[in-house]
């Protein structure tokens, strides 16, 4: 509402004649003068009817300097009344700035004089004093210049029409005000609604997070981050990934399966075939149901007597360690004798595990086809026990090693492995030619160590080259990997950096002697530069080359499985002996 009409309209609560502060905008001040009133002992019997004069100057206090008063024409001046510049409201100038749309309507100093609410704008003269007034408003019907014949007994105003208010205030502004008290209550309702639900949210994510990643969250992944980070499609954000090759499987003209975790919970499997095609991953392919969130997993398969056999290692909601075996006899999926012991595993959110073959090349009767980690074919023999070892962390700077043999229906404790990372991944390469064995693990530094041990027990032990003992290759160590960096070796031994990206090494594993060129690493890339993937996701390596009849190879491929967005599990390719690299995602079935 346009505030010239609030002092137009609201006539009824008159304005005190001690509010004397007030200043006149410039534009009114330049002809308004005060003039002195003559005194009158005049009284009305209606109280309702105008004084003839104004009260006499000594009933108020007196300006200290008055301007002599100048000769007025009869028109403006008549005996007894001071004049005042009538301009009408509406076409008053108003100082300052024009009040914004978006703002609240404000009094500006000055903007609007307050006649006939109030005292008459101070005179320029007055130096600041007392601005001289009437005790009395002026009524609706007052003259500035009164007829003779006007008389408080002949003239008698109009009445003015009573306002209809609500609350002592017109009823426009009572309802403006009504709504912008709704108005108010609606906003600040939606803002605390909004408020309340944000943190609800926040809350709900704190506490579904892991305590343990609100301090270390370099060790932490996916849904243990943050809820918001669990997938509702394709795999788990942060599942392992574990691959089983079937060099041996020769018929069947399967590459390679790759078990994983399914957004479900389920462990899963697909089937990659030399046609280059993948199968599987739905609820048919199912392995395991109660797997721990992000469990590692780590696959060992192999033939023994004409029986092709796969063995599934992982870390159930219980924190406890499960093998699950299938072979071609039953192509069902039991339970191994590993669980059978219900060892427990390090109860947090990112742990080391892995199995791996030892003995001949994953039992292949033809194992000297195969190239060894030089490239070459091999030439030496292997070891006649024939077996698997497995490591797990059993707390955050120890693994416990268990191993079993061909033939038996047992495992047996190894050893304990302190002063490691039980956080990262472990790496092992034992289906070589030659009696020695590999493991490695990420020490407290994130450094990666190789430890070898040679099983040939009719050799002599000496100082540098020891028999039956776990020996620490000090020339082949990684620097600065990611904290819980997973680890993984088929031709090729790679890791996740402290950047995130992802490099391998062409390691000569030599016992002792064991150690790499780092001319010869190189990192997994694309056209932008090094390749990153989530922060501690799993990863797997393996490759495989396609010969005809002649054994002359037709094609090969090094193949790394890892995760770039969470809910997938993206593949890079390159020909073994190096060129650019392609990548691909798994198409995952989400049922």
């Amino acid at each position: 509402m346009d505030r010239r009409e609030e002092y137009r309209d609201d006539m009824s609560s008159p304005r005190s004649h001690t509010d004397r502060q007030w200043s006149p905008p410039p534009q009114f001040q330049e002809n308004d003068q005060t003039y002195a009133a003559q005194a009158s002992s005049q009284t009305y019997s209606n109280p309702n009817s105008p004084p003839a004069v104004s009260p006499q100057l000594n009933d108020f206090e007196q300006p200290e300097y008055h301007q002599q008063p100048q000769p007025q024409h009869h028109e403006a001046y008549q005996e007894g009344y001071s004049t005042e510049k009538e301009t009408p409201y509406a076409t008053r100038e108003a100082l300052g700035s024009p009040t914004p749309d978006y703002s609240g309507p404000q009094v500006v100093p000055g903007q609007f004089t307050h006649y006939p609410h109030g005292g008459r704008p101070m005179s320029p003269s007055s130096q600041g004093g007392t601005t001289l007034m009437s005790p009395q408003l002026r009524p609706y019907g007052f003259k500035e210049h009164v007829d003779p014949s006007d008389g408080p007994e002949s003239y008698r105003p109009p009445v003015p029409p009573k306002d209809d208010r609500k609350c002592g205030m017109k009823k426009r502004t009572f309802f403006i005000l009504i709504g912008c008290v709704v108005i108010w209550i609606l906003a600040l309702a939606l803002g605390l609604g909004l408020g309340l639900g944000l943190g609800l949210k926040k809350k709900s994510s704190a506490e579904t997070m892991d305590p343990f990643c609100r301090t270390k969250p370099e060790l932490c992944i996916g849904g243990t981050l943050n809820a918001d980070y669990f997938s509702k499609k394709g795999a788990f954000n942060g599942t392992g990934i574990a691959l089983a090759g079937e060099s041996w499987n020769k018929g069947q003209r399967r590459i390679f399966t790759l078990y994983f975790q399914h957004h479900t919970g389920d462990i899963r499997f697909m089937q990659y075939s030399t046609d280059r095609k993948w199968d599987g991953g739905t609820k048919a392919q199912t392995v395991a149901s109660d797997a721990k969130n992000a469990s590692p997993i780590s696959a060992v398969a192999f033939a023994v007597n004409h029986t092709q056999y796969f063995h599934i290692f992982y870390v159930d909601t219980n924190n406890t360690i499960k093998q699950v075996t299938l072979s071609n006899a039953t192509n069902i999926w039991e339970p191994g004798p590993l669980s059978d012991l219900n060892l427990k595993a390090f109860d947090s959110p990112s742990i080391g595990l892995q199995a791996c073959w030892k003995g001949n090349y994953y039992g292949d009767s033809d194992f000297t086809k195969f190239p060894t980690a030089s490239g070459l074919n091999n030439t030496q023999p292997f070891a006649d026990i024939q077996g698997m070892n497995i490591w797990f962390a059993i707390d955050d700077s120890t693994f416990q090693q268990y191993a079993w043999y061909d033939g038996q229906d047992i495992w047996v404790p190894i050893q304990k492995w302190s002063g490691f990372n039980g956080h990262a991944g472990v790496g092992c390469y034992s289906w070589g030619e030659g009696t020695t064995t590999y493991a490695m693990m990420s020490n407290k530094d994130n450094d990666v160590e190789f430890w070898w041990k040679d099983t040939n027990t009719t050799t002599v032990s000496e100082v540098d080259h020891p028999i039956n003992s776990w020996q620490n290759a000090t020339d082949a160590t990684i620097r600065d990997v990611y904290p819980s960096s997973s680890f993984g070796y088929t031709s090729y031994f790679y890791a996740q950096m402290a950047d995130k990206s992802f490099k391998g090494y062409n390691v000569t594993y030599q016992a002792e002697n064991t150690t790499f060129v780092e001319d010869s690493t190189f990192s997994i890339t694309n056209p932008v530069g090094p390749v990153t993937g989530l922060g501690g996701t799993h990863l797997s390596v393996t490759s495989f080359a396609e010969k005809d009849s002649s054994l002359k190879t037709l094609w090969d491929s090094l193949y790394v499985f890892f995760q770039t967005e969470g809910d997938d599990i993206t593949a890079f390719t390159r020909p073994m002996a190096g060129g650019e690299w392609s990548q691909g995602s798994l198409d995952i079935p989400d049922e």
